[in-house]
């Protein structure tokens, strides 16, 4: 079966979660999903990727598992790295989908 992770990364502690988390359950719904696993940091963003929970949940995830974002942003600082993580996952095929922006790639 596959993975639903949904990873929240925000960079301040005023930033809330919970939005993001209802946002993310209501489209892993929309979409029928299943479970979705959370992943949330709290760190500033221009901390790499790879020294982020993203890291080790882009090496875990196998084909057919989904990553669910609030936005492509929460990803990474600059379109650069976000770019390389979206293909990367895609290279695994492993499914993105976001709250903003487009539904799934």
């Amino acid at each position: 079966m596959p993975r639903n992770i949904a990873y929240l990364r925000v960079s301040t502690i005023d930033q809330d979660l919970e939005k993001n988390k209802a946002d993310i359950l209501h489209l892993a719904n929309e979409e029928n999903l299943g479970k979705v696993e959370f992943v949330q940091e709290k760190i500033y963003g221009k901390v790499s990727w790879r020294n982020r929970k993203i890291g080790p949940i882009l090496d875990e995830l196998k084909k057919g598992d989904v990553i669910l974002l609030s936005e492509f942003s929460r990803l990474g600082r600059s379109m650069l790295e976000v770019m390389e993580i979206i293909s990367i996952a895609m290279q695994k095929g492993i499914r993105i989908y976001t709250v903003k922006g487009p539904k799934g790639c």
